[in-house]
């Protein structure tokens, strides 16, 4: 069978970034001839998460995305990722703000905090210009950044009116299937 189907249930990270990319790109190999990704997570790092975002769109074999609980933060790239998305009934979006994570003993110039806002506005703007273009425009690059600072969870039915999903749908496993496995470590 050359259909795949991957679940991601985990926190974006370099790890599992890598762990996502190296399955992607060993089905290659096997000739899959399409990949559905079934998508839980909170989100993470944002690198990571466009970096899974922009190696899914260069494979030669379709991606179909399935929010199966909540796609939050950056997570919602990598969903955005499948030509076809669909969501559970009872799944979420939830969008907010780019952030980092302070040092305590870094000293907070003008010039840093200046560099540190530029690369988050930038973050926005690219991530926003994600969802306009996987919405076809339903969702502006505006409204894409109106929804960070508004920092809220948005449901399914939402989710389909502003075309980040196809159809609201329950997902289910093929008997027999290919099933492999990105899960959240203890």
């Amino acid at each position: 069978m050359a259909e795949h189907h991957i679940v991601f249930a985990a926190d974006i990270t370099p790890d599992t970034a890598n762990g996502f990319i190296s399955i992607l790109t060993n089905l290659i190999g096997q000739n899959a001839t399409r990949a559905i990704i079934a998508v839980n997570s909170s989100g993470g790092n944002v690198v990571s998460g466009i970096t899974m975002y922009n190696v899914m769109r260069a494979m030669p074999y379709p991606i179909t995305t399935h929010n199966i609980g909540n796609v939050d933060s950056i997570s919602n790239v990598l969903f955005l990722g499948g030509e076809e998305r669909y969501a559970c009934a009872a799944s979420t979006f939830m969008f907010h703000g780019v952030g980092f994570n302070g040092n305590a003993n870094e000293r907070l110039e003008e010039n840093i905090l200046k560099a540190k806002l530029d690369t988050v506005l930038s973050d926005h703007k690219r991530i926003s210009g994600i969802l306009s273009d996987r919405t076809q425009d339903k969702l502006t690059v505006r409204a894409g950044m109106k929804l960070f600072k508004e920092q809220r969870t948005r449901n399914a039915e939402w989710a389909l009116d502003k075309g980040l999903i196809n159809e609201i749908r329950d997902f289910t496993f093929p008997a027999g299937g290919n099933v492999h496995l990105i899960m959240q470590q203890s």
